[in-house]
Parts: structure tokens; sequence; C-alpha cells
């Protein structure tokens, strides 16, 4: 493979170990931009046999390297530089400032200037000075002193050493990088760190599409962790990650996300309106024209669930709401589409529901399989996530024309029903997350209804033939391409 590309597409902890959702967008997005050479970094959190890997490499993507994110062993291993008293002076006097500016979310030329001399001199050595030297210490007692001066100091110098460890490890990487005129993270978090760090240090344009919003994301599992015991070290974590997002919103050359919705949190989270543009995933309608037919008129009436079998997906919501609409259809059959590898154990305690939930005539695990053949055949498609940002199967099922009981997380809402000045009904019906009973309310009242599902079915393909078509989707990332790197003085490799 060559080491340079005209788009260089940051990732951490999806592709191409990951079937569906943030990995699928990329590589789609490769497929669909042949023109352009890319080159992928993938950010993992361990070591990965090369067997592994769910896509095979488009013939565009000419680079591609892996890093594990948490393998800290180059900096733990280094040699720490000599520095004099005076040198620790001065590097206190500026890292404390840096410091101060990235609690913030801002970093100002000279704070910048300070990280393009680490990252481009001697990067694990330093690292390894900061923590353990004298002078390093002193740094660390004074911004204790004025920061977290309520804390005890042992357990904030060991949380901030392992906050700051998978920084200096992000830092470490930056030279590393394939080189390439523009750098796209589809998400914030340290993908989209190392994006913008390429633009601070480099002058390479940079852009972030955020598919979920990272910083809620980690605000939550930091919230319910039981791994820090005191809460002043969950809020240095969160203003951490808080910072990081922060300047990335305020630094990337582009914002983009997938729906209205996300955009109304970045904003919450300090992006400005203008500089987030909306641009929803696509599909190839024209593949799923084929699975059109009227729903809800023969028997047994047949259900599907499309996804790999995952507990954020939360199949054992489906299988519970399942359980009751089968009292209204009893010969229904109810079909979970998708692999059923990724997590062994989960996979094992949804048998084991159906088995208590005597289901075992009802539900059934195809595996992975050609989706389409079951859109032509279900009468509903159900999606029982507990976190998703714009799923793709609901909007294959919607092209199908399949209606659809989704629950109330990322763009699923704004898909069934349509946005403000959307004037083409309802696809689908929204229920709660981890509601079986309404799941299973919505599912039957659709399968008793064959008008409502023709209704929901017709404005389901309406809407996405209007708004979700993927050539239309790749026309607006191809302009922002060329944009930038005409603005860059890059000529493609088209």
């Amino acid at each position: 493979m060559e080491n340079r590309s005209d788009i260089c597409l940051v990732v951490e902890g999806s592709y191409p170990y990951v079937t569906g959702g943030v990995a699928s967008w990329l590589q789609w997005l490769m497929e669909n931009l042949p023109e352009f050479t890319f080159s992928v970094v993938a950010l993992i959190a361990e070591k990965k046999r090369e067997e592994d890997r769910k896509y095979p490499f488009p013939p565009n993507l000419v680079a591609y390297e892996e890093y594990v994110l948490f393998d800290y062993s180059e900096i733990e291993d280094s040699v720490p530089l000599t520095l004099s008293r005076q040198r620790w002076r001065e590097l206190q006097e500026r890292l404390y400032r840096l410091m101060k500016e990235w609690r913030r979310g801002v970093l100002s030329e000279e704070s910048i200037g300070i990280l393009r001399e680490v990252v481009l001199q001697a990067p694990t050595g330093i690292f390894r000075n900061f923590l353990e030297d004298e002078g390093a210490f002193a740094l660390l007692t004074r911004l204790n002193g004025e920061f977290r001066e309520d804390a005890g100091f042992v357990k904030y110098f060991y949380n901030f050493r392992n906050i700051h460890l998978i920084f200096f490890r992000v830092l470490t990487l930056i030279p590393r990088l394939p080189s390439s005129a523009l750098y796209h993270a589809p998400g914030t978090g340290f993908a989209g760190f190392i994006a913008c760090l390429r633009k601070a240090l480099y002058g390479t344009p940079s852009i972030i599409t955020e598919h979920g919003i990272y910083l809620q994301e980690r605000e939550m599992e930091l919230l319910k962790s039981d791994w820090l015991d005191d809460p002043y070290l969950k809020d240095m974590w969160i203003e951490a990650f808080t910072a990081l997002c922060h300047w990335q919103y305020g630094f990337s050359d582009r914002i983009i996300t997938l729906y209205e919705g996300n955009k109304r949190l970045e904003m919450e989270y300090g992006a400005r309106e203008g500089r987030i543009q909306v641009i929803p995933n696509g599909i190839d309608v024209e593949r799923f024209v084929s699975a059109r037919s009227p729903r809800c008129r023969s028997l047994p009436r047949t259900v599907g669930f499309v996804g790999r079998v995952d507990s954020v997906k939360d199949i054992k919501t489906f299988i519970q709401a399942m359980a009751m609409v089968r009292k209204e259809f009893p010969e229904m059959q109810a079909l979970v589409i998708g692999p059923t590898s990724d997590q062994p154990g989960y996979f094992q305690e949804c048998r084991d529901l159906i088995r208590m939930l005597d289901l075992e005539e009802t539900v059934t695990f195809t595996g992975r399989a050609d989706v389409l053949d079951y859109y032509r055949k279900m009468d509903v498609l159900v999606l029982t996530s507990i976190k998703e940002a714009m799923p793709l199967v609901v909007m294959e099922a919607m092209a199908s024309g399949v209606p659809v009981v989704a629950t109330d997380v990322g763009a699923c809402r704004e898909l069934l029903y349509g946005r403000e000045d959307d004037e083409m009904g309802e696809a689908g019906l929204v229920r709660g997350v981890m509601d079986a009973e309404g799941i299973a309310e919505a599912t039957v009242r659709i399968l008793g209804d064959p008008r409502l599902a023709d209704r929901l079915a017709e404005s389901g393909i309406r809407r996405i033939e209007a708004f979700y078509r993927e050539e239309r989707i790749a026309e607006e990332y191809r302009e922002i391409y060329r944009e930038l790197l005409r603005h860059a003085g890059h000529h493609f490799s088209a």
C-alpha cells in the first residue's frame, strides 16, 4: 500500500472489526467516492487478528494503519530527558498556561506551539519526565491547589496520570500518520482529536462527522461507573472529555452531524450553530424497490428485527415484546436477522429467555443473511436499540415499504415522523427504550390494521426517496472534500 492519500479517515473502535454503524458508513463512503484515495487509521482497544476484519478494503484505500490506543509501553519504557531546573521552570509556566486554557476547551497559538515542540521532537521522553520528575510533581501540586484543593492529592495524582497517559499516547501517534491532504474523523473523541491536531500542527484541514454525541456518551458511562469511587474523580474525567470535544467543535473546519436532534445537542455542548452542517446517512433506494408489497394481509404475520445480536440492540426487549404480540397473533413469526457471534454470552442469554417464554417455535435467529429477502416477507420491522445514531435498518425498511416500530433513540423519531417542515406523514410508531409493552402494543396495532400499514409504508417510501438517497448524500461529501482540498492547494487523485 502507498502512504499518501487525498483523505485520511481516523476511526476509533469500529472499522474494520465491527459490523454495521460507523464501520459500514466508512466502507460506504470510500466505495461511493472512488475518485478520491483514502487511508484509514484505526484506534483499537486491543490487538486484533487480520482475519477478524469484517470488510474487504476497497481499491481506493491505499494505506491502512492501526494502533492500540491503551498501549503505553513506549512511553513507560522510554528514557526520560535530562532537564535542568531552569528548563523545568520554563516548561512549568508554559504547561501551566496550556492546562488552564485546555480546561476551557481552547488553545492559544502559544500553547499549540508547545504541543508542536513536544510532538515533533521527543514526545515519549518528555512524557516520561512528566509522569516522574520533581518539576512535573511541582506543577501537579500547583494545579491541585488551584483546581482540586478539596481533593486528596494521591488520588488526584493517579487520576491525572491515567487521564493524561491517553492524551500522551495520542500525541505520540501524530507524526506517524499516513500523509494526507485532509483528515476526517467519524466522531469527536480521540479520533477527532487526532484529525484536529493534524490541522493545528501541520495545517491540514479537518472534518468531523459526529454520528452519536461522543461527550454525552462518555458522561453517561462515567456517571454510571463504579471504578471511580469519588465524585471529583468522575468530574476530572468528564472535564477532560468536555475540553476534548469543545476544542474540536471550535477548531475543525467542518462539523457534520446526521440529524437535527444531534445538532441541538452539539449546540448545548458548546458548538456554534453556524459551524454545524446536517448531512444524513443515505441508502441505495433502488435496491429495495423489489421488496415493496402490501403488508399485513396474510397469516402468519411476520415481525423482523435486523441487526447484530448485541446488548446495545436490546434483543431481550424484542423477545419480551414478541411474547406479548403472540397473544394476539398466536401463529406469528419473529425473525432476528443478523450475526450472532459478536457477544456469545448475550446470545446465549437471549436463547435462554426464548426457552423461558416458550417462544422456540416463534422466534428464529437467521444469522447473517441478505436482508432484502426478509424485507419482502416481513409485515413490521421492530428496532429495540437503547442507542443509535441514524439506523440504516430503519431506512432500509422504509425504502422497502415496511412499517416500523422503533425506540426513541438517535434519528428514529425524525425518520419516522419527519422534520418540522415535512408533511409526508408517519412512517411508523416510536416508543420508549426498554418499553416492551409499548413496543408490543404498537406492533399489534399495525399488524391488525392493513390500511394503517399501507399508509405508514407509503409515507416511508416518500420520505426516503425525497431526502435519503445515497447518491444525494455522496454528492454532498464530494463537494465538501473538493472544496477543502482546493482550499488546501491539493489536486486530488481523480
